[in-house]
């Protein structure tokens, strides 16, 4: 006959112990401990007095002088009055897989995580044999092969001692352990919370080189549970979910603990499953929430290695009727309940803030709150308004595919059906109101665009700190890109109608462009060409224009024209140029124009003492608003406007503002 046997290097290899969780090796020793001194309590009915230490062993490295940086953790040494090494838990402990605590939740391979993270561990054990007190003590390490563990007499103890050393971090482990006490007091809480809420939950004490600190006075100082337990049911099975609060700013948030056998398993971030649950409850409540799930289930559940479960994610497998999800969303569901009163002023201080932004910033989203209420009110609460913006357009996003869904389904209904046009508002009123909402929201965002330009366009006119008016390209650049053409530049991202609504439109745009493409030759700094009679989009294919428009854009406040170098001068002679045949456009092709080609020039500057010499001397007629001229010249076929920033921006406004008025804005 012969018996199995285990390949302890395989066994510690195989045990799978993240990076990030140095500290299961801790928790493993201290759950231990607990176990011992409940085994010392069933033996010993007057026992009472269970109790642990946790010392934190640091590296010898002495500190850079001048710093107060503390010295790496190295291991620790775990102290505990329990049962202690006697020989049934000795032989258990020889064994793996060892089901001796099954009943306490204990897998019997919890000690091969200490091999995983440390170099080795020593044990040195005082506990009673009949009457007398005896001491166990041996090194548990894969560089020996057996395990040589010596039992000696200790006439002078008076009391059981089990010290388990969990000595030198290996280097991969070593960098993730905290360093400061009061985080590793409260991980070592977070795993063992279940224990620390019962009432007989030995005291542990925490010990590092400046001091020492009680968990059980931590736990009673930081953790309120006011026995808040509720019990629910999945598919006939019974769960428990314990509401914690936290009062611990260095609390990682906002969690969902799922434990089995008394011990943590798994962490969710309830501020991904709760929208209105963050960091807003403890910044005006002063605590983080923790919710505490138990089941029988979750215990039966729990893989080898305590570190997940077996249970199905999403949906269920043939053993299990029931998933994590399942289990997570309901228990999200009771803790929404009990947090109601704290979630609710959030939600509503939330909806509050949508609004008034989709009213005054943001119009073209507000259609959204009619139509996707459910999907705006998943919106985090404290988002900046960039973010915010990002998600009111993944939400209209959405909303514009099931219109395009929609309205296909509509045009096929009408294909295969013949109804009156009652009929059709009748039936389809839902429908076109909801097109007709989405549509209003494009012209929404259009305006508020507007309403943007003309304030930046008002800012402009303002004097700058240096007291000096904003340059030329400042204005230029508002009204169209420098150095652009319409063939690369959409016509919703320009600004022409500013001056003119119809110059939106127009077929061939060139801004800053000299003629023939040549920086050395003279420019206008807008030409427009333009063919009514033509399709209003087509280019320069030959034909002769029968519309230029050309702008020249001043400074604001300029007043150091000269004679030749003025507004009025220099359009004049961009028309001179052209009527003359010598002007080409990017493409280095004729601009071909006749006798019957009109023109519409247009000086945007400011109305200053010079420029009202020159306005005179050509004869303008001064506007009825007073802020600007115009005149015909007959030889040229040209129109001409003198446009100050001033008539530009009012006019703007008073054009666009039964439109502001509509939105609100």
């Amino acid at each position: 006959m012969r018996q199995y046997s285990i390949n302890l290097n395989g066994r510690v290899k195989n045990f799978p112990l993240p990076k990030n969780r140095p500290l299961i090796p801790l928790y493993e020793a201290v759950v231990n401990s607990i176990h011992a001194i409940e085994e010392r309590r069933l033996e010993d009915s007057s026992f009472c007095d269970g109790a642990i230490s946790i010392e934190i062993i640091r590296s010898q490295q002495l500190a850079l002088p001048g710093t107060t940086e503390l010295a790496p953790v190295e291991g620790f040494r775990v102290v505990d009055n329990g049962i202690g090494f006697n020989e049934r838990n000795m032989a258990s402990f020889l064994e793996s897989d060892s089901t001796y605590k099954a009943e306490l939740g204990g897998k019997g391979v919890g000690r091969f995580s200490w091999l995983k993270a440390f170099n080795s561990v020593s044990i040195s054990s005082t506990f009673k044999d009949n009457d007398s007190f005896v001491r166990r003590e041996f090194v548990f390490s894969l560089n020996k092969a057996f395990i040589e563990d010596s039992l000696t007499e200790c006439t002078d103890s008076t009391d059981y001692a089990t010290v388990v050393t969990l000595d030198s971090y290996l280097p991969e482990y070593k960098n993730d352990v905290p360093k400061q006490m009061s985080t590793i007091a409260m991980r070592v809480i977070q795993h063992c919370l279940v224990y620390f809420l019962d009432a007989s939950c030995p005291e542990i004490v925490i010990i590092d080189e400046d001091g020492s600190q009680s968990l059980n006075q931590l736990f009673k100082e930081k953790f309120k549970t006011d026995d808040n337990t509720v019990v629910f049911e999945i598919n006939n099975t019974r769960f428990s979910l314990l509401n914690a609060k936290i009062e611990d700013r260095a609390f990682p948030g906002n969690r969902l603990y799922l434990c089995a056998n008394n011990r943590l398993v798994d962490t969710r971030d309830l501020e991904k499953l709760i929208v209105d649950l963050d960091g807003q409850i403890f910044e005006k409540n002063g605590f983080w929430y923790i919710g505490v799930l138990t089941s029988e289930y979750l215990d039966s559940h729990v893989d080898m290695n305590r570190l997940s479960f077996s249970i199905a994610e999403n949906g269920t497998n043939l053993f299990d009727d029931i998933s994590l999800e399942t289990i997570v969303s309901t228990s999200c569901m009771h803790v929404k309940e009990y947090l109601k009163d704290y979630l609710q002023p959030i939600s509503t201080a939330k909806e509050k803030r949508i609004k008034e932004y989709v009213t005054t910033v943001a119009p073209q989203f507000r259609h959204l709150l009619k139509y996707k209420p459910e999907k705006v009110s998943q919106i985090k609460p404290k988002l900046n308004e960039d973010k915010l913006d990002d998600a009111l357009y993944e939400i209209k996003r959405e909303f514009d595919k099931e219109i395009k869904k929609e309205n296909k389904v509509l045009f096929e209904q009408l294909d295969e059906t013949s109804m009156t046009a009652e009929e059709y508002e009748a039936f389809f009123k839902g429908q076109i109101e909801k097109i007709s909402d989405a549509n209003s929201a494009v012209l929404a965002e259009y305006v508020a665009h507007r309403r943007v330009i003309i304030e930046l366009l008002e800012r402009g006119l303002r004097r700058n700190e240096d007291g000096k008016f904003n340059k030329e390209k400042y204005m230029h650049n508002l009204i169209y890109p420098m150095k652009a053409t319409s063939d690369d530049t959409a016509y919703d991202t320009h600004n022409l109608w500013l001056i003119d609504e119809k110059l939106s439109y127009c077929s061939f745009i060139s801004s800053d462009i000299p003629f023939d493409n040549d920086y050395k030759q003279e420019r206008s700094d807008i030409l427009v060409l333009d063919n009514p009679v033509a399709v209003s989009n087509d280019k320069n294919d030959g034909t002769v224009f029968d519309t230029i428009i050309i702008f020249e854009l001043k400074r604001p406040m300029r007043d150091d024209y000269t004679d030749s170098e003025n507004p009025i001068t220099q359009l004049y002679d961009y028309v001179r140029k052209i009527r003359s045949g010598d002007a080409k456009d990017k493409y280095h092709r004729p601009i071909k124009v006749s006798p019957a080609t009109k023109y519409y020039l247009y000086a945007v500057c400011d109305v200053t003492s010079k420029m009202e010499r020159f306005i005179e001397q050509y004869g303008f007629t001064q506007t009825p608003d007073l802020l600007g001229y115009y005149g015909f010249n007959k030889s040229y076929n040209a129109y001409f406007e003198v446009l100050s920033y001033d008539k530009i921006l009012n006019d703007a406004k008073k054009r666009n503002q039964v439109l502001f008025d509509k939105l609100g804005i």
